[in-house]
């Protein structure tokens, strides 16, 4: 049993400190799309993110794990909260067979009011069905994400 800890405790630690690692802010700008993850770097593990065509004004908000009842190409309200304000989106549902998640995407254009909101918030939340997914926004690069969205 002496012998058996160690090597328990040698497989285990690096599950572990996977697990113990922070989401964190993420801004990448690849050939046309631009994004900006919430996420755990270096992994699949995304809460959310803001999204664009580069130059186009238009973003998107993708929130990856949603209500479980929601069904393929539904439409369904995405709320955001940030402080006081509430905004009130329709978001289009998909599904990932292969992961067994459902995701939903909404449209905003970069000049929309939220974005200014997210700029000096500190938090915000997402809510999508009964589920509400707190958002820290320190470290967000919202502006930067917006110069790369922006119409040239």
């Amino acid at each position: 049993m002496k012998i058996l800890r160690p090597i328990v405790m040698t497989l285990l630690l690096p599950i572990c400190a996977a697990i113990a690692q922070e989401r964190e802010w993420a801004l990448d700008a690849q050939d046309e799309d631009a994004f900006l993850l919430f996420g755990v770097p270096e992994t699949d593990d995304v809460a959310l993110s803001f999204w664009c065509k580069i130059g186009t004004g238009k973003l998107k908000l993708f929130v990856p794990e949603t209500d479980p009842a929601l069904k393929q190409d539904e439409k369904s309200p995405l709320r955001v909260q940030v402080g006081e304000n509430m905004h009130e989106f329709v978001g289009q549902v998909s599904v990932n067979d292969e992961a067994s998640t459902k995701s939903i995407e909404t449209e905003l254009s970069t000049d929309h009011a939220i974005l200014n909101e997210l700029k000096t918030a500190d938090v915000f939340r997402v809510t999508t069905g009964p589920h509400t997914l707190s958002v820290p926004l320190a470290d967000a690069d919202i502006t930067a994400l917006l110069k790369l969205c922006m119409i040239k």
